[in-house]
C-alpha cells in the first residue's frame, strides 16, 4: 500500500499503474497544459510543472519505490539525485528534441499580478506597479569588496564552496549529499569583515525599488501577460539581467459578467413588464446610458438570453472597432398571490384556461412549493453558455456581428 497519492492523482493513473499507462497519462495532460499551447495562462504553466514533476518521480524505478514507501518526505530526504528538475526539459526528453538549448543564464523572472477593473479593460489605461529586485550594487560594482580587497580560500569547504554532509533517507541508511558551505555562503572564499563593501555590506546585491509602467489595451483579457525584459533581478554570478512578468488579472464587476468577447447582464422584472413592455436603462463600461427598450406586445420569455449585438468588449488588436454583444438574462418575479378580482381580469384577458376531462375515481392531490432549485435552472444556464458559444479561452469568437444566438432587442444611446 502507497503511502501518499498525490502524484499519481495528479496525472490521474492508479497507485498500480504500469510504466506505460503512466507514459500515456501524462502525454494527453502535457499536451493540453503545455505553455506554448496556454500563452499567459498562469493556472496552466503550474499545472504543468506539477505533472512533470509527478512523472518525473513515477518514471523512474527507485524514486517511485521511495515515493510509495515514504511519500514526498522520502524523496526529500534522499535529495532527490539528478533528474530533469525543470518541466520544459522533461517535456522535451519525452517527446523528442533532447534537451533544450538554455543560451546564457539569467536569474529567475520577478512575476506579479496587476488586478484591473473591467472598465480599464474596456477603455484602456495604463497604470503603474511597483516591484522589489535584486541589484548588483553600485558601490563596488557587484563585487562586494572594497577595491584592491584580498579574497582567501575558504577553511571550511577549502574553497569549493560546498561541504559533504551525511543525511538520513529512512530510518536505518543515510547517505552523503552536498550542501553550501555556510561559512563562505558558497562562494569559495572568505574576505576581512574590514574589506567588505559598506554599500551592501559584501553581498554584492542590494533591493531596489522600480515602478513599471504597464499599458491596459482596449478589450485586454485575464491572462494576458507584460514582459519587462531585463527589469528584473541581477546577480554577480551572471551578465543577464532577469525580467518582470505581469499577468493581468480582472476584479468583479458588481452589473457584467464578462464571457469571452461578450458582456452578460443579468435583470430582474415583473410580469407585468414582461407581458407589456417596458424600458431598461444601463450604463456602459464607458459612461454611455444605453436604453434597452422592449415594446409592448413582445413577450419577455425568461428561459432565453436577449442580445444587444456590437455592445459587448472591443475585441483585442481593433482598437474598439469591433465588440461582441451585451447578452441580457431576465428573471420574471411572479407574484406568490393573487387577489379574486385580479385573477377573474387576467383570465378575461388571457382567454379560457385548457380544459381536461375529468377521470372518475382520480386521487386529489394538493400542490406545494418544491424547496430544491429546479432543472429548468440549469437548463437556462446550460442555454445561455451555448448562445455566448465562446468562453474565457476563446477570445476570437465571431458572433459580434447580426447572427448567432438569443433574440435581439432594441437599443437606444443618450
Amino acid at each position: 500500500m502507497v503511502k501518499e497519492t498525490e502524484y499519481y492523482d495528479l496525472n490521474p493513473v492508479p497507485a498500480d499503474a504500469p510504466e506505460n499507462d503512466i507514459k500515456r497519462a501524462y502525454r494527453k495532460l502535457a499536451l493540453k497544459y503545455h505553455p506554448d499551447k496556454n500563452p499567459g495562462n498562469a493556472e496552466a504553466a503550474e499545472m504543468f510543472k506539477n505533472i512533470s514533476h509527478a512523472y518525473e518521480v513515477l518514471s523512474d524505478e527507485e524514486k517511485r519505490k521511495r515515493y510509495d514507501q515514504y511519500g514526498k518526505k522520502g524523496l526529500e530526504e534522499g535529495g532527490g539525485g539528478g533528474g530533469f528538475h525543470d518541466a520544459s526539459d522533461i517535456f522535451s526528453m519525452f517527446f523528442g528534441g533532447g534537451r533544450r538549448e538554455r543560451g546564457e543564464p539569467k536569474p529567475k523572472d520577478i512575476v506579479h499580478e496587476l488586478n484591473v477593473s473591467l472598465e480599464e479593460m474596456y477603455s484602456g489605461k495604463t497604470k503603474k506597479i511597483a516591484v522589489t529586485r535584486d541589484r548588483l550594487c553600485s558601490s563596488c560594482d557587484g563585487r562586494g569588496t572594497k577595491p584592491g580587497a584580498e579574497k582567501n580560500a575558504c577553511r571550511e569547504c577549502r574553497g569549493q564552496g560546498v561541504q559533504i554532509r551525511m543525511q538520513q533517507l529512512f530510518p536505518g541508511m543515510v547517505q552523503q549529499v552536498q550542501v553550501r558551505c555556510n561559512a563562505c555562503a558558497g562562494e569559495g572564499v572568505q574576505v576581512k569583515p574590514s574589506d567588505l563593501c559598506q554599500g551592501c555590506n559584501g553581498k554584492s546585491i542590494v533591493k531596489e525599488r522600480k515602478i513599471l509602467e504597464i499599458v491596459i489595451e482596449i478589450g485586454q483579457k485575464k491572462g494576458d501577460h507584460k514582459r519587462f525584459t531585463g527589469e528584473g533581478d541581477q546577480h554577480p554570478s551572471m551578465k543577464l539581467s532577469g525580467d518582470v512578468l505581469i499577468f493581468i488579472q480582472q476584479k468583479p464587476h458588481d452589473l457584467f459578467r464578462r464571457i469571452g468577447t461578450h458582456l452578460l447582464v443579468n435583470h430582474k422584472i415583473t410580469l407585468q413588464e414582461a407581458l407589456c413592455g417596458f424600458e431598461l436603462p444601463i450604463e456602459h463600461l464607458d459612461k454611455r446610458m444605453i436604453v434597452i427598450k422592449v415594446p409592448a406586445g413582445q413577450v419577455i420569455d425568461p428561459n432565453f438570453a436577449w442580445t444587444v449585438y456590437r455592445e459587448g468588449m472591443p475585441l483585442p488588436n481593433t482598437g474598439g472597432g469591433e465588440r461582441g454583444n451585451l447578452v441580457i438574462h431576465f428573471d420574471v418575479a411572479f407574484p406568490e398571490t393573487l387577489p379574486s378580482a385580479q385573477i377573474d381580469q387576467i383570465a378575461a384577458a388571457l382567454g379560457a384556461a385548457t380544459s381536461f376531462e375529468r377521470v372518475a375515481g382520480g386521487q386529489k392531490a394538493d400542490l406545494k412549493p418544491y424547496t430544491a432549485k429546479p432543472k429548468a435552472r440549469g437548463a437556462k444556464q446550460r442555454q445561455q453558455r451555448q448562445m455566448m458559444h465562446d468562453d474565457d479561452d476563446d477570445e476570437e469568437g465571431h458572433s459580434h456581428g447580426g447572427g448567432g444566438g438569443g433574440q435581439g432587442v432594441q437599443c437606444q444611446q443618450q
